[in-house]
């Protein structure tokens, strides 16, 4: 991760974040672990959680060995998440690294709220412009908004990791399989993309009409979601949204369909309420096998969990792409602590000079300059 290892460089001799507390909440697993030393090299105390299903263990052992605090344990459920919010945003952290947004809202009631956030995720800008507006009084910068995250980690670095781990937990070819991709976002975009390269009929359902537009002249089918999900083989949520594949939508699928998600948020397709009249027979690690009382067979990965991550051996997104994308977001948060920089309260995009800066760094690591 040259990009960022430079960051890490600079970071040691200028402590931007000396005395301060950064608030961590992102998967935890190797390549976001560089992202924890940028921070330490930088002076900053940093407490973690990582989301459900993806932290990695034995990443949280090193990193609680090099003086970051790892709230994450083995075993923990999804009840434990609400308490590690809890206890970061009581130390008052004064700056957040958000993934969901879901820490930034724990802290708006804080006597002293922080200098600043970063928020990584679509589903957590969709949470501060729709459930929180007018609420954050300090800035919070999207890195989602970012074009190069758009098109290095979102569309390339998701669409290639979101197809290779389905066909490896599968161990499905794509060629000919009719896939059905709900979005046509970032993400949504790479995975219709990479799932297309792969040999597979990629339909798009997406319902902002401009973005269906463009699938189309990508060259893909596009089609409301009542008729794409009736000859679908293999059905992949990137909206960020929940609630786009309810349980009457899967038992009109066909027999054998086989349901993954790609979006932050793990109610995209409704696999509670499948587990609920179906529950899963166990296949393989994070693929299960669902009898529907209609005679049909479901397959699902990962419970509906990211599934690049959550997957049985997900290792996520190429390193190429998480470089930058680290880096965006430790730059991004040592701008929100550079008084030269005025950056006003509320959701906002990366600023240009920290997009141009690591674009640059990205050429160069790639041997394109100099």
């Amino acid at each position: 991760m040259p990009v960022l290892v430079e960051t890490i460089a600079e970071f040691k001799t200028g402590k931007p974040f000396q005395g301060m507390t950064v608030g961590f909440r992102l998967h935890l697993e190797p390549k976001t672990a560089v992202l924890i030393e940028a921070l330490l090299a930088g002076g900053a105390e940093v407490i973690a959680m990582g989301n459900e299903g993806t932290t990695q263990f034995g990443t949280a052992e090193v990193l609680s060995s090099q003086g970051c605090e790892v709230l994450d344990r083995p075993g923990q459920g999804p009840e434990a998440i609400a308490v590690h919010l809890s206890r970061i945003a009581s130390t008052g952290p004064d700056l957040v690294l958000d993934n969901g947004a879901e820490l930034i809202g724990a802290c708006l009631d804080n006597a002293s709220p922080p200098l600043g956030a970063t928020e990584e995720t679509t589903s957590g800008a969709f949470r501060l412009r729709e459930d929180h507006a007018g609420q954050v009084g300090f800035p919070v910068i999207v890195i989602n908004d970012s074009p190069l995250k758009s098109i290095v980690e979102n569309k390339h670095g998701v669409g290639e990791s979101v197809v290779d781990t389905i066909v490896r937990v599968t161990n499905m070819s794509f060629h000919k399989k009719r896939v059905v991709v709900y979005g046509y976002g970032w993400c949504g975009r790479g995975i219709a993309l990479y799932a297309q390269r792969r040999g597979a009929d990629v339909t798009v359902v997406e319902i902002d009409p401009i973005k269906a537009l463009e699938a189309a002249m990508d060259g893909f089918d596009v089609a409301e979601p009542s008729v794409a999900s009736t000859t679908a083989e293999v059905v992949i949520t990137a909206t960020g949204r929940p609630g786009v594949v309810d349980y009457p939508a899967i038992e009109q699928m066909p027999d054998g369909v086989l349901l993954a998600n790609a979006g932050h948020v793990d109610t995209e397709i409704d696999i509670r309420q499948l587990e609920q009249q179906a529950p899963g027979a166990e296949l393989s690690p994070s693929l299960k096998r669902h009898e529907l009382s209609n005679g049909k067979s479901v397959f699902s990965i990962a419970e509906g969990r990211i599934v690049n991550l959550a997957a049985f051996g997900g290792i996520g997104n190429p390193i190429e792409a998480m470089d930058l994308g680290l880096t965006l977001q430790a730059r991004s948060l040592a701008a929100l602590v550079d008084p030269g920089y005025d950056l006003s309260p509320g959701p906002q995009p990366v600023p240009d000079t920290v997009n141009a800066r690591v674009a640059t760094a990205m050429l160069y690591s790639m041997g394109q300059l100099g």
